[in-house]
């Protein structure tokens, strides 16, 4: 109840010219400080108050960091569900939550469902951060279907360090996502192995705009190092590599 409670306080009453730190907008209560000592509108201002909201409400929650909550994979059914389909949230958080394959199952079945206007929900999600759930093999390979089925709506950004997840999980999500124009991957912290490494290394190519790539402590040997920079003498967008944690001995 209380996840519904807050999905539905983020998503529906967004404040006016009111701003965070940096500079996205808020999705709070509007003040009613604002409307003390006024006439009633007329039609005419409450017709141009409406079209006010429904420009706001385009406007509302960018961001929503919940790393380390503890939230439940029934929780975050219900978090999501409170935010509603159209929510233009941009960046979703949920790192350091150790929601299991159970909690993917519960996004995965949101990120796939269809708004009123058949279009996918959350339609300007992103980024998404995933990280540190215990998901497994299993429950990164369901949720990076989910996001490769969103082909309307792209992918720059996702992180899924620390999942327990091996070379088999590694050749789903780097199947599932070439179609993507991927920024950012982080996979980090699981155990892909020198197979794991080589998987990623035969998909660079087909993912041009990818600039950062984190693979530390995935227990990657000299053969998928090796592997991997042959791959990235023809993949010229690559800027940040993280390969710390990784025993190559020479």
């Amino acid at each position: 109840e209380v996840a519904v409670q807050l999905g539905i306080a983020l998503s529906a009453e967004p404040v006016r010219n009111k701003r965070g730190r940096d500079g996205r907008r808020l999705s709070f209560t509007n003040n009613d400080d604002d409307c003390e000592g006024r006439d009633s509108p007329t039609a005419s201002q409450s017709n141009g108050a409406t079209s006010e909201y429904k420009s706001n409400l385009s406007d509302g929650l960018k961001l929503l960091y919940m790393g380390s909550t503890s939230i439940s994979p029934e929780s975050l059914n219900a978090l999501l569900s409170g935010l509603g389909p159209s929510c233009p949230l941009q960046e979703l958080r949920l790192q350091s939550n150790r929601m299991g394959p159970k909690g993917a199952t519960r996004l995965v079945e949101f990120l796939e469902t269809k708004s009123d206007n058949r279009q996918p929900v959350l339609p300007k999600l992103h980024r998404l951060d995933m990280s540190y759930n215990e998901l497994g093999d299993q429950g990164t390979s369901k949720l990076t279907r989910a996001i490769s089925k969103r082909a309307k709506v792209n992918m720059t950004e996702v992180s899924l360090s620390g999942n327990y997840m091996g070379s088999k999980g590694i050749e789903n999500i780097m199947n599932k996502l070439l179609q993507h124009k991927l920024i950012t991957l982080n996979l980090d912290n699981n155990s892909i192995g020198d197979q794991g490494c080589q998987l990623v290394a035969a998909s660079l190519p087909s993912i041009g705009t990818l600039t950062r790539l984190n693979l530390a402590f995935n227990d990657i040997g000299c053969r998928g190092v090796a592997t991997l920079m042959r791959s990235l003498v023809g993949c010229e967008s690559i800027t940040s590599l993280g390969l710390s944690g990784n025993v190559m001995r020479i």
